[in-house]
This record gives structure tokens, sequence and C-alpha cells, in this order.
């Protein structure tokens, strides 16, 4: 009797082992539809309450002539130094100068701002943060990769979709060097592509509801393109988690193995 009850609990036990791989998978697919479902919540209200008063700013920013990139500019550096989230501030460049232009003042201030950020990082919070790092061996084996790796890990977390101002932070004051900081900050542009895409769509909506001219061929390039910035970026920020995912993986792998003399 003492027997079968073991045998039996083993048995329950190896069910729910292989139980578990299943529940993990459903989880995280619910995981990332309410992620998925509060994105377009966020977007349906930029839409619904920003986009109206867009024109109005656009005629604003139009009256700025020169400054008016410098404006935008400093507001992106500024806000996304307090933790706004980056992608509504890219979002407003794609409503306000249009697609391309739209891109290369989030690019450039994108770029500028990561660079302030890191530097005050450096210089303010290092110390304090660093005694904080070192009583976290899993912190601290990210600050050493960052080190080792640099431009390649950074690359593929500018490529992932983690917060721009926190991931600035966190890289100000780990063992990462500041060229190759600066030149991971390419790793930004499929994510700005998307964002001031958006921006450039909800721009042509408020047009063309407001009377502008427009052709079916217009249309459908307009919101396939839309379409296909978003999987593109998506599907960037996917392969770029598993890279990094497997860069974590790795050293855990090397210090379980034993040289064989």
């Amino acid at each position: 009797m003492l027997l079968r009850h073991i045998h039996l609990r083993e048995a329950a036990r190896a069910d729910d082992e292989a139980r578990k791989p299943a529940t993990h998978a459903i989880r995280r697919a619910l995981v990332r539809c309410g992620i998925g479902a509060a994105v377009l919540a966020v977007l349906y209200l930029l839409i619904h309450f920003l986009i109206p008063y867009m024109p109005d700013l656009r005629e604003w920013v139009k009256s700025l002539g020169f400054w008016g990139p410098l404006v935008y500019c400093i507001i992106f550096i500024v806000l996304t130094a307090v933790f706004f989230p980056e992608s509504v501030i890219a979002i407003a460049a794609g409503t306000l100068f249009g697609f391309w232009m739209g891109i290369v003042w989030v690019v450039v201030a994108g770029t500028i701002g990561a660079t302030l950020i890191f530097l005050v990082g450096r210089t303010v919070f290092y110390r304090p943060v660093r005694r904080r790092l070192e009583q976290h061996p899993k912190l601290m084996a990210f600050d050493k990769a960052a080190g080792k790796e640099g431009f390649k890990l950074m690359l593929l977390l500018r490529l992932c979709p983690l917060n721009y101002s926190l991931l600035c932070y966190v890289l100000s004051v780990s063992s990462a060097k500041f060229r190759p900081y600066v030149l991971a900050c390419i790793g930004m542009f499929p994510g700005n592509i998307s964002t001031v895409y958006f921006g450039f769509t909800a721009r042509h909506v408020t047009e063309v509801a407001g009377g502008a001219s427009t052709d079916w061929v217009k249309e459908v390039s307009i919101y396939v393109g839309l379409g296909f910035a978003i999987l593109a970026s998506a599907v960037v920020a996917r392969i770029a988690m598993r890279s990094v995912k497997k860069m974590q993986d790795e050293p855990a792998e090397s210090t379980q193995t034993v040289p064989q003399s």
C-alpha cells in the first residue's frame, strides 16, 4: 500500500509538471492580449482627445519657423527625463511634422536626450545606485554583460519594447561605455518608425474628416504602411528579446560547465 501511494504521488507530480508548460503558455498569451488591449486603448484615447487639437498645434509650430523643431526637441528631452512615455511624443512628431521629418526630429531628440540622461546618471546617481546594485547578483550580472558585450547588448535592448527613460538611466549606472551607448541609439529607429507613422496616419484621418481630398490608392497605401510598420517593429522586438535572453542564459551555462583536464 505504501509503495502504491508513493507511485501515485509521483505520477500526480509528473502530471503537474507536464501541465505547467501549457499553463505557462496560456498565461503568457493572456498577458500579451492584455498588453495589446492596453496599447489599443491608449491609442484610442490619444486619437479621441489629443488629435482634434493637433491642427491648431501644427499651425503654432509652423508659425515658429526654424524654432519649431527645436522647441519640439527640448520638450522631448525634458519630458522623457521625467519618464513621460517617449512613444506619445513620437506620435506627436508624426502629426506635427509628417512622416519623414517626424522621424528625423524624433531620432535627433531621442539621441540627444539619451546622451544627456547618460551623463546625468553617470555623474549624479552612479555611486549610490552602484552600492545598491552590488547587493543584487542578478543585476550585477547584467552590469557585467553591459560592460563586456557593449554595443551588441545595448543595441538589442534598444530594439526591445522597453521604457526609453528607464533603460537610459539603468545603462547610465552600469559598466556601459559612452561611445557604444550613443551608437546603440540606432536601435530606437524601428520603434520610432511605427510610432511616428501612427501619428502621421492620425493626421491624415483628421485632414480627411475636415474635408481634404483623397483617393482610395492613397488611403490603402497609408493604412497598409501603418500595419507593415507596426508588424515589422514587433518582429524586430521579438527577435531582439530572444537574443537578449540567450545572452543572459549563456553566462549561466558557462559557469555550470566544469572544464575538463
